[in-house]
């Protein structure tokens, strides 16, 4: 272990005077966690992660300059010897880079929908199914991920909520999600949106802790960005739920956009370390800023994943239209600004 330790120790030593060599060009982060990986005979053997390991912690989430974790390595109380101090370092840089007033410029992750066919692979996944009484909520529809109910065309993804029996379900439609494939803590979310007409249907774009598997829901926070009732075309919803609020949740919002069923709009938030802002067209409508943040008020430091769906009936939807045959969520664009 100690010889291990020592050969880990001199390949970092290496690696940082390389990268800061006159000829040479500066060494990507991820470049120099490949190097210590490849250095040593079995990174996870004695608990140091893999790099798929450190890019699933959050690695992925490298949002400053090279200058920015050169200057952090170089200045450390003591030269990281393992990946996860590196780890550490790099976390450590984000959270001081996060700590802002919500200036987000840097485009991190996107979808612009311009190849037509079913949704990549590489960026969504998919609900199916209808989940425990109706995905919690009581709702009518059968998630799949059928051309009917989801493809992309003409520049833009369709979500297609259809009257249709179905798997012993009178309603089918489609719930999108980057679980496991794109997560991140703080940022601007954009989505450019034109949402379905019909009695009963209940579009969302929203976001869950990337740790709903270990902690549960509402522990892992839930950030709704939109939600809009089909029975009362116009009313745009934002809110948000964990364990001190949740189901009927007291952070809430609700405002009356016209059009929002014949016309795109961009619908949004902008979340950093302090508050999360919520936005129609750039306008904030909402803001949850706890005055003291504690676990069950303020799960929103860790990394959170997106969904995309339009749901039938349930607590929200309500009551479905007799004459309702099918509703579409035609959506423009997804971007993540940090």
């Amino acid at each position: 272990m100690k010889n291990k330790t020592l050969l880990l120790a001199y390949t970092f030593i290496a690696i940082i005077l390389i990268a800061c060599s006159e000829n040479e060009e500066p060494m990507y982060v991820g470049e120099r966690i490949a190097l210590i990986v490849a250095a040593s005979d079995n990174p996870a053997k004695d608990g140091t992660p893999s790099l798929q390991d450190l890019m699933d912690a959050g690695v992925q989430e490298v949002i400053g300059t090279q200058v920015d974790y050169e200057e952090a390595i170089a200045t450390a109380d003591s030269i990281p010897t393992t990946l996860t101090e590196l780890q550490d370092i790099i976390f450590k840089v984000n959270e001081d880079l996060l700590d802002n007033d919500g200036n987000f410029e840097t485009l991190a992750w996107s979808d612009e929908f311009n190849d037509d066919g079913q949704p990549s692979s590489q960026r969504w996944n998919y609900d199916i199914g209808t989940g425990d009484w109706g995905w919690g909520n009581g709702e009518q529809q059968y998630y799949t991920q059928r051309t009917d109910n989801v493809t992309i065309s003409g520049g833009t993804l369709k979500i297609k909520a259809k009257k249709e029996s179905y798997s012993g379900s009178a309603y089918t439609s489609a719930r999108l999600k980057t679980q496991g494939k794109y997560s991140f803590t703080y940022g601007k979310v954009e989505v450019r949106a034109k949402l379905p007409k019909g009695g009963g249907t209940w579009p969302a774009i929203w976001m869950l802790g990337n740790n709903i598997s270990s902690v549960g829901w509402p522990a892992c926070g839930e950030i709704d960005i939109m939600e809009h009732k089909g029975n009362e075309v116009g009313d745009v919803s934002s809110a948000i739920h964990n364990t001190s609020g949740y189901g009927a949740t007291p952070y809430f919002n609700e405002q009356f956009i016209a059009d929002v069923t014949d016309d795109f709009h961009v619908y949004g938030i902008v979340w950093t370390s302090k508050k999360i802002d919520f936005m129609v067209d750039g306008t904030v409508h909402y803001t949850y800023e706890p005055a003291v943040k504690n676990d069950e008020n303020w799960p929103f430091n860790d990394r959170q994943f997106l969904i995309l769906n339009v749901a039938m009936g349930g607590t929200l939807g309500g009551n479905i239209a007799s004459n309702f045959t099918e509703g579409t969520m035609e959506i423009d664009y997804v971007r993540v600004y940090q």
